[in-house]
C-alpha cells in the first residue's frame, strides 16, 4: 500500500477513535448553554466516555482500490468495545466476494472465528496500544488523551459546532467541517517517513478541499453518538514519489455509538489454531 494510501488509513483510525473516544461536554439542568469550544468538543468527551467505559458500536468503511488490485472493498464492523475487551463481527465485501468473522479480543489475546474454525493469537489490545507507543508514541497521546485529541482535532479540522439532530431522543452538538490541508500532509509527512514537494503539498490541498466531517454528541452527556467523515479525491492527482498513490475511489467511514456503559467479556473458545494459519487463507480468496 502506497504512502497517500497510508495518509487515509491514518484518517480510518483518527474517525474510530473520534467516534469511540467521543467530543462533546457537560451541561446542567439549566440548558445546554452555547456550543462548546473545539478544542472542549473534543476533550472532555473522551473523559466522559471512559468513564462509560464501554459501547456498541458500529462501523461501515469504503475505500478505493487495493494497491496492485481491481478490489473495492467495504467494511462493516458490529460490536461491543471497552478499554480492555472487543467483541463483534466484521464483514468485508469485494468484487465478486463476502467474508465474515467473528472477532474476540482482550488485553493479550485475539481470537477469529472464521468459516466454523477459530483462530488465535496472543496479541491483545494492551500489546497493540505497547507497539503503536514505541512506534508512534507521540501520535498515540494525541489520540488517547483528553489535551492531545483537543488539540490534534483543532489542527487537523475547521469548521462550526451548532445545535444537532436528537440522536435516540437525545439533543446533539454537531460539529460540521472539513480537513485542514496543511496538518494533513504535515502528518503524512511526518509519520509516513517522507518529504513531500510544493507539488504533493498542492494536491493534498485538493484532497482536503473534498473532505466533509459531521459529528453529533449528546449534549447532556456528552456521549458520542454518530461521526461520519468522507474525502473524494480528484482522480487526476499525480504525486512526484511513487510511494505516494492517488486514490481511485472516495473513502468514506461512518462510526455510530450506542448502548453506553455495559460489561465487556467473553470466554476463551476451545481448541483455537494458530491465527497465521488463516492469513493464507484469507489472501488465496481475496487474490
Amino acid at each position: 500500500m502506497g504512502r497517500f494510501a497510508s495518509a487515509f488509513a491514518f484518517l480510518a483510525v483518527l474517525a474510530v477513535v473520534l467516534g469511540s473516544a467521543g467530543c462533546g461536554q457537560r451541561f446542567d439542568d439549566l440548558g445546554a448553554g452555547p456550543p462548546p469550544s473545539q478544542s472542549s468538543f473534543a476533550s472532555d468527551a473522551l473523559i466522559a466516555l471512559r468513564d462509560a467505559g464501554s459501547a456498541h458500536v458500529v462501523v461501515d468503511a469504503k475505500g478505493g482500490a487495493i494497491a496492485g488490485t481491481n478490489a473495492q472493498l467495504a467494511i462493516h464492523f458490529e460490536g461491543d468495545v471497552s478499554t480492555s475487551a472487543l467483541a463483534g463481527d466484521f464483514q468485508v465485501s469485494f468484487p465478486g466476494g463476502t467474508l465474515g468473522a467473528r472477532v474476540l479480543v482482550d488485553e493479550h489475546d485475539v481470537y477469529v472465528r472464521f468459516m466454523g474454525q477459530w483462530y488465535h493469537a496472543e496479541s491483545g489490545i494492551s500489546d497493540a496500544f505497547k507497539a503503536a507507543g514505541e512506534q508512534n508514541g507521540e501520535l498515540l497521546v494525541g489520540l488517547t488523551t483528553p489535551a492531545g485529541l483537543g488539540k490534534l482535532f483543532t489542527q487537523l479540522f475547521e469548521g462550526d459546532i451548532a445545535q444537532g439532530p436528537d440522536v435516540g431522543g437525545a439533543a446533539t452538538w454537531e460539529f460540521d467541517g472539513r480537513l485542514r490541508a496543511e496538518t494533513f500532509a504535515n502528518l503524512v509527512e511526518k509519520y509516513g517517513g517522507i518529504e513531500l514537494t510544493e507539488n504533493d503539498r498542492a494536491l493534498f490541498d485538493k484532497v482536503a478541499a473534498t473532505s466533509h466531517i459531521v459529528v453529533d454528541v449528546g449534549q447532556d452527556d456528552a456521549l458520542p453518538r454518530k461521526l461520519e467523515l468522507t474525502l473524494n479525491p480528484p482522480k487526476d492527482l499525480h504525486f512526484d514519489r511513487e510511494e505516494l498513490e492517488s486514490s481511485d475511489g472516495a473513502f468514506s467511514i461512518t462510526v455510530e455509538l450506542s448502548d453506553f456503559g455495559q460489561n465487556v467479556s467473553f470466554s476463551p473458545p476451545k481448541d483455537a489454531r494458530p491465527l497465521d494459519e488463516l492469513f493464507g487463507q484469507l489472501f488465496g480468496v481475496m487474490g
